[in-house]
């Protein structure tokens, strides 16, 4: 089973993008592998994961920025490469493109998203667009097929979902595949998942051997007593919403011997941390990712 030390550890942000520069200087330094930012339209989250990430890496050295994903029901898959090469040709090997099918909206700001354009279900269809507009690989008959697209291929693609469907393209295609476990009514159906992805990989030149990652929602800190009295209050302060209590709870001892069975039960060497604290709790948030990191031995890194 992996330890502490051996597992590396990650973010994943759905929270207000003014509180991001704090937190992604604190995880660089911390140790953090990669800093993910969700796409949501609401009025405190972040629309635009490609451009917040990209500003993001001007304040960070090491840690690797990424879209957690973009949801591409909402955006043409050749706007999205575009965006990504330019990504990459500004920051070479800096960043990840994590991509999604995305939630339902409410119809008004659909329709405002699609701009007039048709709600497309073909999810895998669009998924295989991006895919070769973004690595140049677009199939014969394509009508891009042999032109010349900007810049370079983009940067390394990374499917987000939670179905044996979804595991199975990324491993045909030759992507990174992160299970969000966030998403899932059964988490134990994921390792069955993630071993179908492993099972049905075929090497790409992004990746030439499969890459997993699980993501989990995590609310932890220095005891279980604060825990417990954090987790009452986030309940509290989404009264007027449905509250989803984070996967795993607790001290950072108990957090971290959970993180290490899930990363044994999935048989993967990278967790994603998702939180859920508000912005007016960003002082905490801060405190759990310390400590967590801690917890878990990550090896601090040098900032120029």
């Amino acid at each position: 089973m992996p330890r502490a030390g051996e597992i590396g550890l990650s973010i994943l942000d759905f929270g207000h993008p003014g509180t991001a520069v704090d937190l992604v200087a604190d995880a660089d330094g911390l140790g953090y592998t990669r800093y993910w930012i969700g796409e949501h339209h609401s009025k405190w989250q972040c629309p635009n994961p490609l451009l917040l990430g990209a500003l993001l890496a001007g304040i960070s050295s090491g840690i690797r920025l990424g879209s957690g994903g973009v949801c591409l029901r909402y955006h043409s898959p050749y706007r999205v490469a575009e965006d990504a090469r330019l990504v990459e040709y500004m920051l070479p090997g800096r960043f990840d493109l994590g991509v999604t099918r995305g939630l339902s909206l409410d119809q008004p700001r659909l329709n405002a998203l699609l701009d007039g354009r048709p709600a497309d279900s073909d999810h895998l269809g669009r998924l295989g667009e991006l895919h070769g507009l973004v690595t140049g690989r677009l199939p014969q008959g394509h009508p891009l097929f042999q032109r010349t697209l900007p810049f370079e291929s983009g940067p390394p693609m990374w499917v987000l979902g939670g179905s044996l469907e979804s595991a199975r393209w990324a491993a045909e295609k030759g992507t990174g595949f992160c299970i969000s476990l966030h998403h899932l009514t059964d988490r134990s159906v994921a390792p069955s998942i993630l071993d179908e992805y492993r099972r049905s990989f075929v090497a790409s030149p992004e990746f030439e051997e499969p890459a997993a990652i699980a993501a989990v929602s995590v609310l932890c800190s220095s005891s279980e007593k604060i825990a417990r009295t954090l987790h009452d209050r986030l309940a509290q302060l989404a009264t007027r919403e449905s509250f989803v209590p984070p996967q795993i709870t607790g001290s950072a001892k108990k957090c971290a011997r959970k993180l290490e069975d899930l990363a044994a039960s999935c048989a993967v060497d990278e967790i994603m941390i998702l939180d859920f604290f508000p912005t007016q709790m960003a002082k905490y948030r801060l405190q759990m990712y310390e400590t967590l990191a801690r917890q878990m031995c990550l090896p601090p890194r040098a900032q120029p």
